[in-house]
């Protein structure tokens, strides 16, 4: 009697799903003009909403961490505007693939400290 249901794939032929992918350049290219606009509005946000925050409650019982913490991020998003303008003009792949890195990580941690900075304001403010 034969058994209806198919074989499973043997291991030699299923597709690894932790198999590293080879560096693509172009890819990284592409990330690196997406994330360039999107980082340049994030820079200006925080510049915005630091003037909204002076105009709107100029009272120092409202000011607190959170605006010199979006400075910071204002900062930390302008330079990664830099990093990837030097990212998209230099032509050593090592050196791409780490300053891809850098931006990663500032950009992160710039998005992150903003959200809970902005959250911290907005309970202030609620």
């Amino acid at each position: 009697m034969s058994d209806p249901s198919p074989l499973p794939a043997s291991p030699a032929t299923a597709p690894d799903p932790a198999a590293v992918r080879p560096y693509d350049p172009a890819r990284d290219r592409d990330v690196l003009l997406r994330l360039l606009s999107v980082t340049a509005s994030f820079a200006g946000l925080c510049i915005a909403a630091l003037g909204f925050l002076e105009i709107g409650a100029p009272e120092a019982a409202t000011r607190s961490y959170a605006d010199e913490v979006i400075a910071l991020d204002g900062m930390l998003f302008v330079f990664c505007v830099y990093l990837i303008l030097w990212a998209l003009r230099t032509t050593k792949v090592s050196r791409v693939r780490t300053l891809t890195r850098i931006i990663d990580v500032i950009f992160l941690f710039a998005l992150t400290t903003m959200l809970a900075a902005s959250g911290y304001i907005l309970f202030r403010v609620l």
